[in-house]
């Protein structure tokens, strides 16, 4: 197996070189430079090295936490794994370094040795998104390998695999899906993509490391669904990067027609699989040996030109991947409009999770409150409002509906979220076997991690939430985020996780964690009013136009005033702002009521049972006070009568 996986990994290698090869001879694009033929080379080798050693991070990461803890450590042999993922990482760690220089200059039609220099890097990194992903990229590996030589915790190495897969998400949305028509659904879409294929690959990849039944079985039971998701979402990229052109036409097509043809054998793989039975190494090996040419599809296609790149494209195509010329109606914002699709399907898989979990749940003879499940489920049907109807297709270029959704989205879905506490659900619903690491055991493993213990803390969710207002709408953050769709698609995400953060202090159903006084809570929920007060406020009142280089450029035919616009834009962040706070204050109220009621029950009776005798040493303690004062008097009175 070893000699084939080397086989395959220096195929892969040759394939890419032909690759940098054959675009060295081939005509630029129209009206767009091309880089040299050794940047075009060094970007591409770059590229395979760096996601290459990516998934074996990522896959020893796997095998590490595979091997169980022992109060919160890895075992030894899991220790073992997460040394050979730190190595792996100092090589993706390189890689990445690297392709911060060589893929903007190769996006740019630059040769690197213009990227090379501080002040350069620094124009082209902030220029290109891609080497923004290729820092992000960095930035985790590096982490890796400081988490393998200082730690051992297995919450440790649960971040680096969790962040591993965003890194890679994010170098994978900043590609050739970000140009063109409906590039919001295939930058949607390879979101999709690499959060199944990821995954996947590194699952792979460890179950073949650790080579248990265990372990296989595991392995071929996740290893279905998250395939059919990959291709799902790596067809429809391919369907919009081609542009109604043939796969066999171009260059780009071949690879797209590979991936399916990798698809498709990964694919009678677990079919053969189901066959003969989930053993040992059954068939597993061939799925890395997959995951290896999967990979080079993955480095090629980021570097060849799609058919997308010849089509023409106007402002609102470049920034949004559609177009929107017809002003709002109130039965065009509540009616069917262009779907979120990103939100669409977190918000399938948010309450699918939930559903089969409360149910796993009674099952096991813990019941969850079936209120918590409506809450929860209130929560995600209200996103999925949002994102098929014309509130979020409005929302991304008219200021005052994006307010709408920002605000509900930070505050009115976190308020129903945390109400359907679904931490408490995923230990109620943990059926560990033995010999494996339970959902309840990974869970509690992540929150006495230190990451875990500072995001969750009181003051840092106040300050996320707050702070986070005024950091991206009084900044060129807003500007820059608007510009792009992943970047739209991350701040309502961040919008989001800030607002669950921060309610599920003062109202949150999960037990999980320092639990704060009513009175605090009470206090924390009053101390943001004036700060929400002051953003609708300076939103309201602003004479200088916020995101002005992204809602001039846009140039939306039905809106001539942009300051007016605004103006509007802040009065309802304001209402949206305080109604909710209200809603929070008033469930606030009644819990502490209820857990005040249930206390008082409860000491009474204690003190009717006798297991509490506090009340009656308080009484005795009293009398015998009073005693003392009444003889303290009789003295004073016989003195005063001496």
């Amino acid at each position: 197996m070893l000699i084939g996986l080397a086989a395959v990994v220096v195929a892969a290698y040759v394939a890419v070189w032909l690759v940098a090869l054959d675009l060295a001879v081939r005509p630029p694009l129209p009206a767009r430079l091309q880089a040299d033929d050794v940047t075009g080379a060094i970007s591409l080798l770059g590229d395979l090295t760096a996601r290459l050693s990516a998934i074996g991070t990522l896959g020893f990461c796997v095998a590490a936490l595979g091997t169980g803890l022992v109060d919160g450590a890895l075992t030894p042999a899991g220790q073992r794994f997460a040394r050979s993922a730190g190595r792996l990482a100092q090589i993706w760690f390189a890689a990445s370094v690297l392709n911060t220089f060589a893929n903007p200059a190769y996006v740019n039609g630059v040769g690197i040795h213009t990227t090379l220099t501080p002040s350069s890097w620094w124009t082209f990194l902030w220029a290109s998104p891609s080497a923004l992903a290729w820092l992000t990229s960095a930035i985790v590996a590096l982490g890796c390998v400081i988490a393998s030589y200082v730690s051992r915790r297995w919450a440790s190495f649960a971040w680096c695999w969790g962040l591993g897969i965003v890194a890679l998400m994010f170098v994978a949305v900043t590609g050739n899906v970000t140009v063109g028509l409906n590039h919001d659904w295939a930058t949607d879409a390879a979101v999709i993509a690499t959060l199944a294929s990821v995954p996947l690959m590194s699952l792979a990849l460890g179950s073949w490391l650790f080579g248990t039944r265990d372990a296989a079985s595991s392995y071929h039971r996740l290893a279905l669904p998250l395939l059919l998701v990959a291709i799902a979402g790596q067809s429809l990229i391919a369907w919009q990067q081609l542009a109604g052109v043939s796969p066999t036409a171009t260059p780009y097509g071949g690879w797209q027609l590979a991936m399916a043809g990798i698809a498709a054998l990964w694919l009678l793989s677990w079919i053969l699989r189901a066959i003969r039975g989930a053993r040992p190494g059954a068939g597993i090996g061939r799925d890395v040996l997959l995951a290896v040419a999967y990979v080079a599809c993955l480095a090629a296609e980021n570097h060849v030109p799609p058919p997308r790149f010849l089509e023409p494209q106007n402002i609102m195509i470049n920034y949004l991947g559609y177009q929107v010329q017809v002003g709002p109606t109130i039965a065009r914002l509540v009616s069917l409009g262009r779907p979120n699709l990103l939100w669409v399907v977190i918000v399938v898989a948010a309450i699918s999770w939930y559903v089969i979990a409360w149910v796993r749940a009674r099952r096991l003879g813990r019941p969850y409150p079936i209120v918590r499940l409506a809450a929860w489920c209130a929560a995600w049907l209200l996103t999925l409002f949002l994102a098929v109807t014309g509130l979020w297709e409005y929302s991304t270029v008219q200021y005052t509906w994006h307010m709408v959704v920002h605000m509900t989205v930070n505050m009115m879905v976190p308020v129903l979220a945390v109400l359907g506490g679904p931490l408490g659900l995923i230990t109620a619903a943990s059926d560990p076997r033995p010999g494996r690491v339970g959902a309840a055991a990974a869970l509690e493993a992540l929150e006495a991690s230190r990451p875990w213990q500072v995001l969750t803390s009181p003051l840092v969710a106040w300050l996320l939430y707050v702070g986070s207002l005024f950091a991206v709408y009084f900044t060129p953050a807003f500007t820059y985020l608007m510009k792009y769709h992943w970047a739209h698609q991350l701040m309502l995400l961040f919008f989001m996780v800030t607002g669950y953060l921060f309610f599920d202090h003062i109202i949150g159903s999960d037990k999980a964690g320092r639990q704060l006084p009513h009175l605090l809570k009470l206090a924390l929920v009053i101390s943001i009013m004036p700060f929400h007060a002051i953003f609708a406020v300076s939103i309201l009142s602003s004479r200088s136009l916020i995101g002005a280089d992204f809602y001039e450029t846009l140039a939306v035919p039905w809106i001539t005033d942009l300051l007016a616009e605004q103006n509007t834009a802040g009065q309802a962040t304001w209402f949206l702002g305080e109604v909710p706070l209200f809603i929070v204050i008033a469930v606030l109220a009644a819990q502490w009521f209820r857990q005040d009621s249930k206390d008082a029950a409860e000491i009474d009776a204690a003190d009717d049972s006798g297991e509490d005798d506090s009340y009656d040493a308080y009484n005795d303690m009293l009398a015998e006070l009073a005693r003392r004062d009444r003889g303290a008097g009789a003295g004073d009175h016989e003195t005063r009568t001496s």
